[in-house]
């Protein structure tokens, strides 16, 4: 990791950093910014006068402001002139991370009990991701396909079921977000069109519940998570592949949602945590019903939400990494009876 890598990795969350600041670096902006904001209240302090909270208050509000926008616009520019250093490839992974708001897990406090914690794995493989870089480790060759293995086939290759417990892991953590709103009438895989006498035709979405739009009504979701960088990919931008996902979901499923009275919403993320706008209307819908339950604000709710489906995503992209798609061996024997045949 070079220096240039670093001083990205240094920058804001909005701004596709990490949020975690040189000390040295910060001081100057943060001295100047804390010298303005307490200028009333120094000047009491100096001349002997009676201190005006309000005009406190307001100056400190300015200084704030002020150094915030001033650090964003700096920020900028590192950010500018970092990444144009960079190969074209990478390039555009960062700039899809900084417009894609998906730095919100990385504010969040990681405990065992709030299910923010990573493993080390989970967490190095989050950040190569973010940053384009190849995670440490990676294996010379697939052991469900014998094909040579890279973070594209890695996040594409269904042996092993891994890509499909991507999606499963995603599915149940909604299904129980919606438990935690009030809403009991959940349905998991429902059929929403019976197949036909050889079987063909039939269709399941991955969930279902009742009143999340509107009262009564039911609400048919589906959920696809797909990876920006495969190899097909790189010269589609990220909305095109969202839009496209999108309608191939709503061509799939909105006719049959139709005929059953129901509204049909696709859930499309990639594997950064990046979500498509019908899914973010979707989070913010479940943030309010979260917060009226909970006696929460709405920010609060909705940033503790978006952050817990980013590290849901991450964590099972990290599994297509690291896990294993041999097929597990049995034991040989279905009942201790059969001992006495492979004994002399």
């Amino acid at each position: 990791m070079n220096r240039a890598e670093i001083s990205l990795m240094l920058l804001s969350g909005h701004n596709g950093g990490l949020g975690i600041r040189d000390p040295v670096d910060s001081s100057t902006l943060s001295f100047h910014s804390s010298r303005e904001g307490s200028k009333i209240l120094s000047d009491s302090v100096i001349d002997g006068i009676s201190l005006e909270m309000d005009l406190h208050e307001t100056q400190m509000k300015k200084s704030i402001h002020q150094a915030r926008e001033l650090r964003d616009s700096l920020e900028q520019d590192i950010w500018v002139k970092t990444s144009n250093g960079l190969p074209i490839h990478r390039q555009k992974t960062l700039q899809r991370i900084k417009d894609g708001e998906c730095s919100t897990w990385l504010s969040m406090m990681p405990t065992h009990d709030n299910n923010f914690l990573l493993g080390a794995n989970e967490f190095r493989d989050s950040i190569a991701l973010r940053y384009g870089r190849v995670p440490i480790k990676m294996p010379g060759f697939c052991d469900g396909c014998n094909q040579p293995f890279d973070l594209s086939h890695a996040l594409d290759c269904k042996r092993g079921g891994l890509v499909g417990a991507r999606h499963n892991e995603s599915r149940d953590l909604n299904i129980d977000l919606l438990h935690l709103t009030g809403l009991t009438q959940t349905v998991k895989e429902p059929i929403i069109q019976e197949p036909d006498s050889d079987g063909n035709g039939g269709l399941r979405v991955d969930w279902g519940v009742r009143g999340f739009w509107e009262f009564q009504k039911q609400a048919l979701f589906d959920i696809c998570i797909l990876n920006a960088d495969a190899p097909s990919y790189l010269t589609t931008s990220l909305q095109s592949l969202f839009d496209k996902a999108r309608d191939r979901k709503k061509k799939k499923y909105s006719e049959a949602a139709e005929v059953r009275r129901s509204t049909f919403t696709p859930i499309i993320a990639s594997c950064e945590g990046i979500f498509d706008h019908e899914a973010q209307i979707y989070m913010k819908r479940m943030s309010t019903l979260l917060a009226s339950k909970w006696g929460k604000s709405y920010s609060q709710v909705h940033g503790w939400l978006k952050a817990r489906m980013q590290v849901c995503i991450l964590r099972s992209v990290s599994l297509c990494i690291r896990g294993s798609r041999t097929q597990w061996r049995g034991a040989g024997i279905e009942h201790g009876a059969q001992i006495s045949l492979y004994c002399n």
